[in-house]
């Protein structure tokens, strides 16, 4: 497990401390020149409510989602932006892709019902935050789906 912090200890997991507001930030593979910024706001250290996490990787922007976090885990409507090309709009619950969704990949579009991170179209599989070996398996949901609201509202 690694912990990373630039201003203070991290108590578990792979977590980075955003100095903006304060939050604990999940990092899959942190780096000291790796940054991550928050616009909402954190409740117990936490990302709390509505907000835009935009990850930068060597001083570059990558990853971003747009949406909401209940307890540092996305929940509900959201956007997360991987380039400029592929990204995945749906709903979350439990930090993964569960209820409708549509992902664009290596320019390959797919939409559908998601559950817990994987999504199956026909012979093609998508898998967001879980591995693909683990959508071979047909999952129940883990969690009840919320509603995927106007388009307008994660602009």
């Amino acid at each position: 497990m690694v912990q990373v912090s630039w201003n203070s200890p991290c108590e578990e997991g792979n977590w980075l401390l955003e100095p903006g507001v304060g939050c604990r930030m999940w990092d899959w593979h942190p780096d000291n020149n790796d940054k991550s910024r928050w616009t909402g706001s954190c409740r117990a250290s936490l990302k709390e409510g509505h907000g835009v996490t935009q990850w930068t990787e060597h001083g570059q922007s990558i990853d971003r989602f747009e949406g909401t976090y209940r307890n540092g885990r996305r929940e509900g409507a959201g956007r997360y932006i991987w380039s400029e090309h592929d990204r995945f709009d749906g709903v979350y619950a439990q930090d993964l892709p569960n209820g409708y969704g549509t992902v664009t990949v290596n320019g390959t579009t797919l939409s559908g019902e998601w559950r817990n991170g994987c999504l199956k179209v026909g012979d093609k599989a998508v898998a967001i935050g879980v591995s693909l070996e683990s959508c071979a398996v047909e999952p129940d949901y883990k969690t009840q789906t919320a509603e995927l609201p106007d388009q307008a509202t994660l602009k």
